[in-house]
């Protein structure tokens, strides 16, 4: 796995500056309009790493293009709808079933006086936190095997296959827990820095995260590959670089 590399391939780009701007203005949009501006990014970065034959060269990765928006709309609309879908679901559960009572049990025992109701409240938040990275975890195994599912069929439908998601999240765990570690560490990193940055630095952090999780993707969808795994039918329309 080239965890740098995800990162470092952006900047050999001749035009990283104007293509790390564009991407951070749709990141700036979908804070404005939901999913919008990741869809686009989405799209971009499907056209990049999907319909080229030389994948490995990053100086040729292509330019963002304005006059492609149609197109990456297009091809970013089903891993980000995909995805979203699924994280909106099971947030939303999770609220409810879980978060909810926690809160409730929370201020409950923030209310006690003495040793023994701190004792728990801070039980409850170690627990609280073990659950979010154990959620955060599985999250990660379903969402790369269905993002990468939904870029190359580009179908809402097809992109749900249960046994493709189980048998790529079974075969490639290890790699795919690896490459959420270091988004989100890396993530946060960068994201501090570019709070410092006016904060539109942020949005830059993002997109550039973006860039690096699909980076990362397409090589354990190489790994799963070459391990004997089932390759994923290429939708027409991605077939045409």
């Amino acid at each position: 796995m080239k965890f740098a590399e995800s990162i470092t391939d952006f900047f050999k780009s001749p035009k990283w500056v104007t293509n790390l701007l564009f991407a951070g203005l749709c990141a700036l949009v979908s804070s404005i309009i939901p999913l919008v501006g990741f869809i686009v990014l989405a799209g971009w970065l499907v056209t990049g790493f999907y319909m080229r034959q030389n994948d490995e060269d990053f100086v040729t990765f292509p330019d963002f293009d304005f006059n492609q928006l149609g197109k990456y709309l297009e091809r970013g609309l089903w891993p980000v709808l995909t995805t979203a879908a699924v994280g909106i679901g099971v947030g939303l559960v999770l609220w409810v079933v879980l978060f909810i009572p926690i809160m409730i049990l929370s201020a409950l025992l923030s209310d006690s006086n003495g040793v023994v109701g701190g004792f728990f409240a801070l039980i409850i938040s170690l627990l609280s936190l073990v659950i979010y990275f154990g959620i955060y975890a599985v999250l990660s195994l379903i969402m790369m095997p269905l993002s990468i599912r939904a870029s190359l069929v580009q179908d809402f439908v097809q992109a749900f296959d249960i046994n493709f998601i189980k048998k790529f999240a079974l075969m490639m765990w290890k790699e795919i827990l690896m490459a959420s570690l270091f988004v989100l560490v890396a993530g946060a990193v960068m994201s501090f820095i570019g709070f410092f940055a006016f904060c539109v630095g942020i949005f830059a952090a993002q997109a550039l995260m973006y860039f690096a999780w699909t980076h990362l993707s397409k090589q354990v969808y190489k790994l799963y590959l070459s391990r004997g795994g089932e390759p994923v039918p290429v939708s027409p329309k991605l077939a045409v670089a």
